[in-house]
Protein backbone atom coordinates (compact mmCIF):
# COMPACT_ATOMS: atom_id res chain seq x y z
CA UNK A 1 0.00 0.00 0.00
CA UNK A 2 1.37 3.36 -0.92
CA UNK A 3 1.75 6.32 1.39
CA UNK A 4 -1.19 8.08 -0.29
CA UNK A 5 -3.42 5.04 0.24
CA UNK A 6 -2.32 4.79 3.86
CA UNK A 7 -3.14 8.46 4.38
CA UNK A 8 -6.55 8.06 2.73
CA UNK A 9 -7.38 5.04 4.88
CA UNK A 10 -6.33 6.95 8.01
CA UNK A 11 -8.61 9.83 6.97
CA UNK A 12 -11.47 7.40 6.40
CA UNK A 13 -10.93 5.86 9.84
CA UNK A 14 -10.83 9.32 11.45
CA UNK A 15 -14.13 10.24 9.80
CA UNK A 16 -15.71 6.93 10.83
CA UNK A 17 -14.66 7.53 14.44
CA UNK A 18 -15.93 11.09 14.22
CA UNK A 19 -19.36 9.88 13.07
CA UNK A 20 -19.40 7.40 15.95
CA UNK A 21 -18.58 10.19 18.41
CA UNK A 22 -21.32 12.39 16.93
CA UNK A 23 -23.86 9.60 17.34
CA UNK A 24 -22.84 8.94 20.94
CA UNK A 25 -22.90 12.64 21.87
CA UNK A 26 -26.38 13.08 20.36
CA UNK A 27 -27.53 10.02 22.28
CA UNK A 28 -26.21 11.46 25.54
CA UNK A 29 -27.55 14.96 24.79
CA UNK A 30 -31.03 13.52 24.32
CA UNK A 31 -30.88 11.96 27.80
CA UNK A 32 -29.83 8.51 26.62
CA UNK A 33 -28.31 5.95 28.94
CA UNK A 34 -24.50 6.11 28.60
CA UNK A 35 -24.31 2.33 29.17
CA UNK A 36 -26.56 1.41 26.23
CA UNK A 37 -25.35 0.86 22.69
CA UNK A 38 -26.30 3.54 20.20
CA UNK A 39 -27.42 2.38 16.77
CA UNK A 40 -30.04 1.21 14.33
CA UNK A 41 -30.22 -2.32 15.72
CA UNK A 42 -31.64 -0.92 18.94
CA UNK A 43 -33.99 1.53 17.22
CA UNK A 44 -31.82 4.22 18.69
CA UNK A 45 -30.82 6.16 15.58
CA UNK A 46 -28.87 9.32 16.27
CA UNK A 47 -27.35 9.85 12.83
CA UNK A 48 -29.20 11.41 9.93
CA UNK A 49 -29.89 9.24 6.89
CA UNK A 50 -27.02 10.98 5.05
CA UNK A 51 -24.62 10.34 7.95
CA UNK A 52 -25.67 6.68 8.16
CA UNK A 53 -25.00 6.22 4.45
CA UNK A 54 -21.59 7.87 4.82
CA UNK A 55 -20.80 5.64 7.82
CA UNK A 56 -21.73 2.48 5.89
CA UNK A 57 -19.77 3.55 2.82
CA UNK A 58 -16.67 4.26 4.92
CA UNK A 59 -16.99 0.98 6.81
CA UNK A 60 -17.20 -0.94 3.54
CA UNK A 61 -14.13 0.87 2.19
CA UNK A 62 -12.07 0.40 5.35
CA UNK A 63 -13.06 -3.22 6.03
CA UNK A 64 -12.76 -4.57 2.50
CA UNK A 65 -12.22 -8.26 1.73
CA UNK A 66 -8.46 -7.83 1.44
CA UNK A 67 -8.18 -6.15 4.85
CA UNK A 68 -10.30 -8.85 6.48
CA UNK A 69 -8.26 -11.62 4.83
CA UNK A 70 -5.00 -10.00 6.00
CA UNK A 71 -6.35 -9.71 9.56
CA UNK A 72 -7.47 -13.33 9.62
CA UNK A 73 -4.15 -14.50 8.18
CA UNK A 74 -2.30 -12.58 10.86
CA UNK A 75 -4.59 -13.27 13.84
CA UNK A 76 -6.70 -16.30 12.96
CA UNK A 77 -10.47 -16.48 13.28
CA UNK A 78 -12.50 -16.79 16.45
CA UNK A 79 -12.93 -20.56 16.09
CA UNK A 80 -9.17 -21.08 15.94
CA UNK A 81 -8.67 -18.85 18.97
CA UNK A 82 -11.40 -20.69 20.87
CA UNK A 83 -9.86 -24.09 20.12
CA UNK A 84 -6.41 -22.86 21.20
CA UNK A 85 -7.83 -21.42 24.42
CA UNK A 86 -9.72 -24.64 25.12
CA UNK A 87 -6.54 -26.67 24.54
CA UNK A 88 -4.52 -24.44 26.86
CA UNK A 89 -7.11 -24.89 29.60
CA UNK A 90 -7.25 -28.66 29.26
CA UNK A 91 -6.02 -30.42 32.39
CA UNK A 92 -3.65 -33.25 31.69
CA UNK A 93 -4.87 -36.54 33.00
Amino acid sequence: MTTTNDYNKQEQIRRLLELGSIARQRHLDSGGNPHLVVGSLNNNDTLSEEEKQEFLKLANQIFDDESIANYLKKNGNWQEKFIAMKESMRISE
